[in-house]
C-alpha cells in the first residue's frame, strides 16, 4: 500500500530535514510509492543551497526560460535551477544516476533512484535534464 510509504516518507524526511522536507514529503504522499527520493533530494540540496548563500548560477542556467507544467514563483525556479546545478558534479547539464547516487552517498536505496528517474527522466535517455528536473520539481510544489 502506499500509506505506509507516504507516512515513511514524510517522517524520514520531515525529521531529517525539518519544515521544508515536511512539506515536500507530504507533497510526495500523493506521487507513486519509491518517488520520495526526489523530496529527499529537494530537501538535502535546499539545505545545502541555504548553508552556500550566494552561490551564483552559472550564467547560461541562470538565462534559460523554462516552462512549467504548473506555475512557480521566480524565487522557486532559482532554487530549482540551484539544486540542479549543485547535483550535476560534472557540470554537463544533465544530472544522471551516479551524480545523485554521489549526492546522497549511501542515503537513497536503489528502488528509490529507480523510481526518480522513471518519473522524471521523460525522455528516457538515462539522464534529467534541466527542463525535465524543473518539470518534476515544479509538480511537488
Amino acid at each position: 500500500s502506499s500509506m505506509p510509504r507516504a507516512r515513511f516518507c514524510r517522517e524520514r524526511i520531515g525529521a531529517s530535514f525539518g519544515c521544508r522536507g515536511a512539506a515536500l514529503a507530504a507533497a510526495m504522499a500523493l506521487r507513486p510509492a519509491g518517488s520520495c527520493a526526489v523530496a529527499l533530494l529537494l530537501a538535502l540540496v535546499g539545505l545545502r543551497h541555504a548553508a552556500a548563500e550566494g552561490s551564483t548560477l552559472p550564467p547560461h542556467i541562470a538565462s534559460m526560460q523554462l516552462n512549467t507544467p504548473k506555475p512557480v514563483t521566480e524565487a522557486q525556479m532559482i532554487e530549482f535551477k540551484q539544486d540542479f546545478v549543485d547535483v550535476d558534479f560534472n557540470h554537463d547539464d544533465a544530472m544522471d544516476a551516479q551524480e545523485v547516487r554521489a549526492h546522497f552517498k549511501d542515503g537513497i536505496s536503489n528502488l528509490e533512484l529507480f523510481q526518480f528517474f522513471i518519473d522524471s527522466d521523460k525522455d528516457h535517455t538515462g539522464s534529467i535534464s534541466l527542463q525535465e528536473y524543473v518539470d518534476y520539481a515544479a509538480m511537488l510544489n
